[in-house]
């Protein structure tokens, strides 16, 4: 397992994912949820331009399982279709 996809798992149980670095500051991070309803995953959005002019944001997306599917699915393909070439890592071939 890559260090990517090493989870920790929080007191209450659920598994946190390590963070993912923005290029231009701030990162994304992923986590199981507890909602009763299903399988749901939180996406948070942590953006930091290091301006200096305001505090980092913070957005908080609540996905279906299956819709985190889809999200997955989007990046690959965006990844594996850009416009300058296959962008996906040889690890993930």
């Amino acid at each position: 397992m890559t260090d990517h996809l090493t989870a920790e798992t929080s007191d209450r149980g659920f598994d946190f994912l390590p963070d993912i670095p923005s290029e231009y500051g701030g990162h994304v991070e992923v986590s199981e949820s507890s909602a009763a309803s299903g399988p749901h995953i939180w996406l948070r959005a942590y953006e930091d331009m290091r301006s200096g002019v305001r505090p980092p944001v913070q957005a908080a997306m609540h996905l279906t399982a299956e819709n985190a599917w889809r999200l997955a699915e989007q990046l690959q393909k965006l990844v594996r279709e850009h416009y300058q070439g296959d962008a996906t890592p040889e690890w993930a071939r």
